[in-house]
């Protein structure tokens, strides 16, 4: 199998990304308003949440330490963190399909406010969200992601703008071609 046919079959295990939006909604969770409002809010989160590397950089571009951030080495080679650029840039075009799936496994609300999608978990959602946390492989998804919340929770337009910012790489990208980010070996 070579490294295009890995990152393939990885990308195409849903589950992982279903688990990963829950535990993102999951660290956006307000009592008395949506989690995330916009659906291209959800992508560029999920983006810096997918990419630790991508994360670590932003954050550390909002002032946060790079001792304060939960990213390991070897998270910054692995296959996982090389990124292919979707339609839309590095943001999956599945998202509309993520959460319809997740609505209909009754694990999240979608509802409409004007053209603002918002999105939040039900409690269902928020019961596997917790235990979702609680594993070895998603708790530190959710520090990521309660991270994220503390420091880059932004209007998506804004969110937008800051991480084109920080990647302008992501413009000049071929469709399905790989993002190798400046002092990344490509």
């Amino acid at each position: 199998m070579d490294l295009i046919e890995i990152v393939t079959a990885l990308d195409r295990d849903e589950d992982v990304h279903l688990a990963r939006i829950i535990v993102l909604l999951k660290a956006f969770s307000m009592p008395d308003a949506p989690a995330i409002e916009g659906i291209t809010k959800l992508a560029k989160l999920d983006f810096l949440l997918r990419y630790p590397a991508c994360l670590e950089k932003a954050l550390i571009a909002r002032g946060v330490s790079p001792r304060n951030i939960p990213v390991d080495d070897f998270e910054r080679l692995t296959i996982e963190a090389r990124m292919i650029r979707y339609r839309y840039g590095p943001w999956d075009h599945r998202y509309r399909r993520f959460l319809n799936i997740l609505v209909a496994r009754r694990l999240a609300i979608v509802r409409t406010d004007g053209r603002t999608i918002q999105i939040d978990l039900t409690v269902q959602g928020s019961d596997l969200a917790k235990k979702l946390i609680e594993s070895p492989g998603f708790s530190r998804v959710y520090e990521r992601a309660v991270l994220l919340n503390k420091h880059l929770n932004l209007k998506a337009r804004a969110l937008m703008e800051f991480i084109y910012e920080q990647f302008p790489e992501l413009t000049s990208l071929e469709f399905n071609e790989g993002i190798a980010f400046t002092g990344e070996a490509p």
